[in-house]
């Protein structure tokens, strides 16, 4: 969270500045000014100044945009742009003004462990884990709720690879959502209490597919420190297993792949998805043009807008999926549920890196074989 004095600064600076104008995902897809880091400068030093409300209107401007660092790569000023939104968004969150949207987010995920309020599986039967080991994973509630592939597929590769692990009972949430949402104490209350399970696990190292997650418990946000465990995103321990996987021979050869907005920068993770899909596929994935590594688009999953303006997320995963196309790859994977999730409604195929790697050694009907293994 900014300080006072740090957030007038970014707003007295975005408000006069179109630098990172050409890479804001919400001005391509809005052709609207209002919607740029200099409209959203504007009307907060406009509320600084008392001469607009925290209303809805204001909401709907910093409510629409993605927070997912791309317009601090372009700033010469280094303004950390998404938290100066977020600090506008706790005011309106204080101030009474949040959408309900938003504050059903914060409800659902103190109430359920998860933004959509949605019954939680029996995650250690789902994945067949055991009750203690050294490895903990932590998948996320994407992956739990939305994408369950994703538990099975990593699940399937570790038990094959005959690698103990364990998960927790109830994961909860990593609380980065609800801080970019605006509820910062709630989503660092969050954090905390998820920090404080893992401790109690036992475990000493811990993985997780969610690249949200792994951001949070890598580099921390805000006031939460990184947890003090060894933290690894998937790809990394799948890449370690690759060399004694059984790849098939009719694994795809023709891959598209998208960063996700975590491992593109806040968490850099950019050498390993693409070496983990030349060891399985036997060649190095497709990159979109200039847009790729920490240049990379959003696919739409960031920022809580696929809560508050689900038409942006889609319009956005569009986009991207065009850009992907142009690679003249026949398949497209990414190494987090969430965009995985976003980009799904593609004529081609999308899949999350480690049901990618699941399809390489098992095949298509990859979850055949969960039974056998369990």
């Amino acid at each position: 969270m900014l300080s006072p004095d740090e957030f007038n600064t970014a707003v007295r600076s975005c408000r006069f500045c179109p630098m990172c104008r050409h890479a804001d995902v919400t001005v391509d897809l809005t052709r609207s000014e209002t919607y740029s880091a200099r409209g959203r400068g504007a009307v907060l030093f406009s509320a600084l100044q008392d001469q607009l409300p925290y209303d809805a209107d204001l909401g709907d401007v910093l409510y629409r945009f993605f927070a997912d660092g791309l317009c601090h790569e372009y700033c010469a000023g280094h303004i950390i742009h998404d938290e100066m939104v977020i600090e506008g968004r706790r005011r309106l969150v204080a101030a009474g003004a949040s959408p309900r949207s938003v504050n059903a987010v914060c409800s659902n995920v103190e109430r359920c462990g998860n933004p959509w309020g949605l019954e939680e599986p029996d995650l250690l039967s789902l994945s067949g884990a055991t009750s203690r080991a050294e490895l903990l994973v932590y998948f996320g509630a994407t992956a739990r709720l939305k994408r369950r592939s994703v538990v099975l597929g990593l699940s399937l590769l570790l038990r094959s690879s005959g690698v103990p692990f364990t998960v927790l009972r109830n994961e909860g949430d990593p609380g980065l959502l609800l801080y970019q949402l605006g509820h910062v104490d709630a989503g660092i209350s969050a954090a905390t209490q998820l920090r404080e399970r893992i401790a109690q696990s036992g475990a000493k190292t811990v993985i997780t597919p969610d690249a949200d997650a792994y951001r949070s418990l890598k580099a921390g946000f805000d006031r939460v420190a990184p947890v003090t465990l060894q933290i690894r995103h998937s790809v990394d321990l799948l890449k370690d297993l690759a060399p004694n996987l059984r790849i098939r021979r009719d694994a795809p050869r023709s891959v598209g792949y998208h960063d996700p907005c975590a491992l593109a920068r806040f968490s850099p993770c950019h050498d390993s998805p693409r070496e983990l899909i030349r060891a399985l596929s036997g060649s190095a994935p497709s990159d979109v043009r200039v847009w790729n590594r920490n240049l990379a688009h959003c696919s739409g999953e960031c920022g809580g807008v696929p809560f508050t303006h689900p038409d942006m997320t889609e319009r956005a995963a569009q986009r991207r999926l065009s850009e992907l196309r142009e690679t003249g790859a026949s398949m497209i994977v990414t190494s987090d549920p969430a965009a995985a999730v976003a980009l799904q409604n593609s004529d081609l195929p999308v899949h999350e890196l480690s049901e990618f790697a699941a399809a390489c050694v098992f095949g298509e009907r990859w979850e055949d074989e969960i039974n056998s293994t369990m």
